[in-house]
């Protein structure tokens, strides 16, 4: 008898349960949390998450901005068979939301969960039986507003807005939370499994958090990131400011507490969502999947944005909460988030839509030990880059090249590129690029490098 592994456990075929699943979205989230060894964190409700589930230590975002990352997702489709506006100009692709509805979910989406904008352009309208717009979810309260200045002359005077709000219930994140256990409570169909997305605000720029989270942090547990004085300097255009911003130690500091408190009030809600589940006794049969669509630079090279192809970007949050997968786990393995749909598909016992670029993961969340994915590839602005267990090679449209080995600068400030002796590794690199996405124009300099 064939037997099929769904988060209720090994069933039969001709006996198939779906669990429920709660889709969680941070953004701008960097893996800034406990879980991730970060001491300056408080997260204690993810942290609580990652123990009873697994924690991906190398999971990455196809996108180095919300646009085209939460396409890729959303679609299962990597950046070159999904543009940005792919599902504007191509409504007829199956979407992650419509796939699960029209295979016997209920289906939720509150907040941003494609990029959204007020006329949802980008969100399926065959994908939710419930839809909660961003814009219909304002806080309720007052909120404190003041800036993170610094006279920057020609360079972005504002590096990021700080706001604080009196209450938790004054933020639009405390709301949208609210709003989901609205719909676990009162608009439920109990004969459906549930599909819940919700996209949270935080940490996004504002930086939003009450005066008592915020107070938490000090700031003097914060050590900004110095970049050392051999660096190797990176192509023109690589990077949103160049050069990067000079800022006073005493500023970094307060940037870095504002986005750690952003942080430690995202923790909270989505406290509050599992605890409810919990209370309901629905946990147990919940699969629970919390990512963000990008990380974030908090100062590497004098950088506060997203916008650049590196490694503090392009790599982020994923901690997978499966009732019947390991527990307090890390799974070293490679996996990229365009894989979230087919996973979802092949732990809910569902088949999967034709042509997803991605691959399941369930493997690694039975055995953390597993291998995963060969690379993790992305696409933005002027550039392509691969990322392997060990290695990242990037390739710009000017001509230039970066190789970062990771097994001894896990920062990447030193591009190893020139070494003769990578000139394999780097061909072998180049060939993944070219197989993920083809080839690439204007790579003159480099196409001589790896004959």
């Amino acid at each position: 008898m064939c037997l099929i592994l769904t988060a209720a456990g090994p069933l039969t075929a001709a006996e198939p349960s779906k669990p429920n699943i709660l889709f969680i979205i941070a953004d701008d989230l960097a893996t800034r949390l406990g879980c991730y060894g970060d001491k300056a964190a408080i997260t204690p409700h993810l942290d609580r998450l990652a123990a009873e589930g697994v924690v991906f230590t190398k999971a990455y975002c196809q996108g180095a901005v919300c646009t085209p990352s939460r396409t890729s997702f959303m679609l299962g489709l990597n950046t070159r068979h999904a543009k940005a506006n792919h599902f504007i100009e191509h409504p007829d692709t199956m979407t992650l939301g419509r796939w699960f509805r029209e295979h016997g979910y209920q289906t939720a989406a509150i907040g941003k969960i494609d990029h959204d904008d007020p006329n949802d352009a980008y969100t399926d309208p065959k994908a939710w039986d419930v839809r909660v717009k961003r814009e219909d979810m304002a806080p309720k309260l007052p909120t404190q507003n003041t800036f993170f200045d610094e006279d920057l002359g020609q360079q972005r005077k504002r590096v990021s807005l700080i706001r604080l709000a009196d209450s938790q219930e004054a933020m639009g994140d405390w709301v949208r939370a609210e709003r989901l256990i609205q719909f676990f409570d009162k608009e439920r169909d109990a004969s459906k499994p549930f599909f819940a997305a919700i996209g949270f605000h935080t940490p996004h720029v504002p930086w939003d958090s009450t005066r008592a989270i915020y107070d938490q942090h000090d700031p003097a547990k914060f050590t900004p990131e110095i970049t050392p004085s051999d660096a190797t300097s990176l192509p023109p255009g690589s990077l949103l400011q160049e050069p990067g911003m000079e800022m006073s130690a005493a500023h970094q500091r307060e940037g870095l507490r504002a986005y750690y408190a952003a942080v430690t009030t995202l923790d909270q809600q989505i406290g509050r969502l599992l605890a409810h589940l919990r209370a309901k006794g629905q946990l147990d049969n919940t699969l629970v999947v919390f990512t963000s669509d990008h990380g974030y630079h908090l100062s590497w090279r004098g950088q506060w944005c997203k916008h650049s192809i590196d490694e503090q970007v392009l790599r982020v949050p994923l901690i997978v909460r499966h009732p019947q997968g390991a527990k307090g786990a890390k799974a070293s393995g490679i996996v990229e988030l365009l894989d979230l749909f087919p996973s979802f598909c092949d732990i809910a016992g569902l088949p999967t839509p034709d042509k997803l670029d991605g691959k399941s993961f369930l493997p690694l969340l039975t055995d953390p030990k597993a291998e995963g994915k060969n690379g993790a590839f992305c696409q933005w602005g002027n550039g392509r880059t691969v990322r392997t267990q060990r290695w990242r090679l990037t390739e710009r449209r000017d001509g230039s090249a970066e190789l970062y080995d990771h097994s001894t600068d896990e920062a990447e400030y030193h591009n190893v590129i020139a070494n003769p002796e990578h000139a394999p590794l780097v061909k072998r690199l180049h060939s993944l690029l070219d197989l993920e996405f083809g080839p690439m124009t204007a790579l003159s300099r480099r196409k001589a490098a790896v004959k």
